[in-house]
C-alpha cells in the first residue's frame, strides 16, 4: 500500500482517528509520519495532555509537594527504589510488587480506574468465580436484612445461600 501523503514510498503507519463518532484512516510511511508528528508519544499528548514518564509519576511530586518516604523506600531483595520504578516503568523483582504496593495501588486504580482485576474469567473456572460473587453479593444482603430486622427476608437468603454452597 503506498502513503497516501506523499505517493511514493511504502505505508508502514496505518492511523485510525475517531472524531464525533467519524471514523477516517490514515496510511502514512516513515517519513511522512514523523513529519505530520504521528507516533505514540505525539497522540498521547494530544489526547492525553499527559507524556508516558508523567503518567507513572506521583501525583505529589508533580505539584512539588513530594512523598520523600515513598521515593526513598528500596527493596530489601534488589534495591529497586520506587522513583527508579517510576523512571523505567520495569520492577527490579517480584518481592517490589509488595513493597511498593500502597504506591502500587494508587498507579493501578489511576491506569485502570480500579485497583482489582475485573476482566474475564476461563473458561473452567466461570461457575466457581460466578458462585463465589453470588455468595459475597448474597451476604451483603443478608447483613443488610438483619440490620433492618427483615428477619423473614434474612432467613429466605440464608437459604439461598445454603443452597448455593450445597451446589459447590
Amino acid at each position: 500500500m503506498i502513503c497516501e501523503n506523499c505517493q511514493k514510498n511504502e505505508a508502514v503507519v496505518h492511523l485510525t482517528d475517531i472524531v464525533n463518532n467519524t471514523k477516517k484512516e490514515y496510511r502514512l510511511c516513515k517519513e511522512c509520519a514523523g513529519i505530520h508528528g504521528v507516533s505514540i508519544q505525539a497522540q498521547i499528548k494530544k489526547h492525553k495532555q499527559f507524556t508516558l514518564p508523567d503518567f507513572y509519576s506521583d501525583p505529589d511530586t508533580s505539584t512539588g509537594s513530594g512523598r520523600g518516604d515513598a521515593a526513598d523506600q528500596e527493596c530489601s531483595q534488589c534495591g529497586m527504589s520506587y522513583s527508579l520504578f517510576r523512571k523505567e516503568g520495569k520492577f527490579g523483582c517480584s518481592h517490589d510488587y509488595q513493597c511498593f504496593r500502597s504506591e502500587l495501588d494508587s498507579l493501578l486504580e489511576k491506569i485502570h480506574a480500579s485497583s482489582q482485576h475485573l476482566g474475564r474469567t476461563p473458561g473452567r473456572f466461570r461457575k466457581q468465580v460466578s458462585s463465589r460473587a453470588q455468595l459475597t453479593q448474597l451476604r451483603e444482603e443478608l447483613s443488610n436484612a438483619i440490620s433492618d430486622e427483615q428477619y423473614e427476608k434474612a432467613a429466605a437468603i440464608r437459604d439461598q445461600m445454603r443452597n448455593l454452597e450445597s451446589q459447590r
